[in-house]
């Protein structure tokens, strides 16, 4: 039998409330081939309309509170959804964010070791862009994710 490899989109937008009608544009301007990932339990019409909508644009749908993603910050927590065989792992967070102002990224040299140990895996997360991906992407993590990346 042979094993499949699943193969993950590298740019995923983070779906979080609010579920307004910025969340939608930024959905909509992803190109094909990206992700979006449900955070928390959103309205049942908006996750229709975002399934929906990952459905027409050929967009990868991952929700978290099916274990479908994790976020992870440390190795103990690492440890836990590795041996959960999370599909998709974000680790976070790699810069200062504003929506956890209060959070301290992770230094450089611990965040490609967590990258290492999550076999390539990992998507970093936390005041990610394109431009900061490129700068962490040869640490070992397999894509990003963001918010505010994608908002207009």
């Amino acid at each position: 039998m042979r094993r499949r490899q699943t193969r993950f989109p590298n740019q995923w937008l983070i779906a979080q409330a609010p579920f307004d009608a910025a969340l939608f544009e930024s959905a909509m301007k992803l190109r094909r081939g990206c992700g979006i990932i449900v955070i928390g339990g959103p309205p049942p019409r908006a996750l229709a309309r975002l399934r929906r909508l990952a459905a027409a644009r050929g967009l990868a749908l991952a929700h978290e509170s099916r274990g479908e993603a994790i976020r992870v910050h440390d190795s103990a927590e690492l440890r836990q959804a590795l041996l959960g065989r999370a599909p998709l792992i974000l680790l976070s967070p790699i810069y200062a964010t504003n929506s956890h102002p209060d959070w301290r990224p992770l230094p450089r040299m611990r965040a490609a070791a967590l990258a290492r140990l999550g076999g390539g895996r990992l998507i970093a997360l936390g005041g990610m862009d394109a431009r900061r991906f490129r700068r962490v992407e040869r640490l070992g993590f397999q894509g990003w994710a963001g918010i505010s990346a994608f908002r207009t």
